[in-house]
């Protein structure tokens, strides 16, 4: 059942803070009457999947898979409860950049095997027989020594794997790209995603991380060179396995 929620206008006057901006949709923070709330307002074409987000949304909540809580859905604007922490993929950024990823460390194990929690819940809930969809570490959150996910505009009925095969991508593809603490967050990511999902598809994830490159390279200034580590995981001289995997 959906709350009552103030509409689209009141939400807009009571915006606090600058709107986060995408090409799909336009986020913001507001509160009214002393309730805060986080509004996605869709853009364009994407307003269509305002209702796939939301119903996704709302069947986390109900299977305990930890999402932002929907309140309600408008034309082409979901509004939620808001989540209050850092980006994941900023973390991970901060992690690499102090190099305490080295080794890998804990606190990018940390991270890793809550990326993998979450994303082996999500799948599992859903009987693995849906793909999230742009499973970036920037939609994920870190709230309450757990990760929350974020932007199910993308999420519908496909390969599982693919979402696994993005998360270590977008890991990977971080600048500078590919480096060995890098790999070895995407290896810990992987094992930790079997061990607790219980899928073991080891051989087949070099090529869905390789497809998740060879997309988001399209958007990238260094396409070229993701591009060409695609090719090198194509041709096995990058391995994404852990010695636990073979």
């Amino acid at each position: 059942m959906m709350a009552e929620v103030p509409s689209l206008d009141i939400l807009e006057r009571g915006r606090t803070g600058p709107p986060f901006q995408s090409k799909k949709n336009r986020v913001f923070l507001s509160t009214v009457g002393g309730r805060r709330y986080a509004v996605k307002v869709f853009r364009g074409e994407w307003r269509e999947r305002a209702a796939v987000e939301y119903g996704v949304l709302a069947d986390c909540t109900a299977r305990g898979v930890k999402v932002p809580e929907p309140l309600a859905l408008l034309e082409g604007v979901i509004v939620m409860a808001p989540v209050d922490g850092p980006v994941a993929g900023d973390i991970f950024d901060a992690l690499c950049a102090s190099g305490d990823g080295r080794g890998i460390g804990s606190e990018p194990e940390r991270l890793a095997d809550m990326l993998a929690r979450w994303l082996a819940r999500f799948h599992t809930a859903f009987g693995f027989g849906l793909a999230r969809g742009d499973t970036i570490l920037r939609n994920f959150i870190v709230a309450e020594g757990d990760v929350v996910g974020l932007d199910f505009e993308e999420a519908g009925r496909g390969d599982t794997l693919s979402d696994l095969g993005q998360m270590c991508a977008s890991a990977l593809m971080t600048d500078p790209a590919f480096t060995a603490p890098k790999l070895a967050f995407a290896r810990r990511l992987a094992g930790r995603y079997w061990a607790v999902s219980g899928q073991r598809r080891a051989g087949e994830l070099g090529g869905s991380v390789s497809a998740a490159i060879r997309h988001y390279a399209q958007f990238r200034p260094n396409g070229q060179q993701l591009l060409a580590y695609a090719s090198k995981i194509d041709k096995g001289e990058i391995l994404l396995r852990s010695s636990d995997d073979l």
